[in-house]
């Protein structure tokens, strides 16, 4: 690649990590730095290719390096969250996400990617705080509603979850990510009639996460209609495994469970 552009550069290597093949796109990348040392571009690129090849320091010292030359870069500065949630720095991390949110402004996506980093690591306070600006933002946007949801769940607030997540499916029906994740909510608050019928409006041929399949199954029984039967069936062999027969029998025992009292 000796002969390359920096441009040409950049390019190989973002196809190289479009294509999944971190290591390849490092090499291309530092390639091109040592060529061209003072683009940008390519260093963006070295940083993200070491984050996501697992090398988090690595890409933290790039991103401190652009941090420097591009303060108010929000594609710098969310690259820098990410990699210090990575490399086990979370302070930096929040620091870097207040002003990727000062940058960002209303930007109601940068945000939301702000709070779906912090909520990947299990900060589920600091990503709240991202995804409630997300919502403000952008009040018609269903995603931002959704992750706002799954993080007041995730912080033990039923009734604030519930109320986000029916706005996302409010605003985007066609979510079925967002319908499973409230059919699951309303089956453990122990609502099953809405949960059942929340869960019974995703189309079975929609991708199917296991805890909202066998929350269905469990709520719905086995249905007798022999064609749902078959493609519910199918389902549960692709999403959860096994034959079908042995798939009755877990269903059958997931719906006791669910039917008995507390203790």
């Amino acid at each position: 690649m000796s002969s390359y552009s920096s441009e040409e550069y950049v390019s190989r290597g973002r196809s190289l990590l479009d294509a999944g093949k971190a290591g390849e796109a490092v090499e291309v990348f530092d390639e091109g730095s040592r060529r061209f040392p003072g683009d940008e571009d390519l260093r963006m690129g070295a940083a993200m290719a070491r984050l996501r090849d697992g090398n988090a320091v690595g890409a933290l010292t790039i991103f401190e390096e652009l941090a420097v030359s591009r303060p108010r870069s929000e594609e710098v500065l969310e690259g820098l969250v990410e990699a210090a949630l990575a490399g086990g720095r979370p302070d930096r991390a929040r620091e870097a996400a207040r002003e990727a949110a000062r940058a960002a402004g209303r930007d109601a996506r940068s945000v939301y990617r702000l709070g779906r980093a912090f909520y990947g690591r299990g900060l589920y306070a600091e990503a709240l705080r991202y995804y409630e600006l997300a919502a403000e933002a952008a009040p018609d946007w269903g995603e931002a509603w959704f992750g706002l949801g799954a993080c007041e769940w995730a912080l033990r607030r039923p009734a604030a979850a519930e109320a986000a997540l029916r706005r996302a499916v409010e605003l985007e029906p066609g979510d079925w990510q967002a319908k499973q994740f409230l059919g699951c909510a309303l089956c453990d608050m122990g609502r099953k009639a809405q949960a059942k019928e929340m869960l019974e409006s995703v189309p079975l041929d929609a991708p199917w996460q296991k805890p909202a399949l066998e929350r269905l199954v469990a709520l719905a029984w086995w249905p007798t209609d022999p064609q749902r039967r078959r493609d519910l069936e199918a389902l549960w062999r692709r999403v959860v495994g096994g034959a079908p027969a042995a798939a009755r029998d877990l269903i059958e025992e997931a719906s006791r469970r669910l039917e008995r009292p507390p203790a």
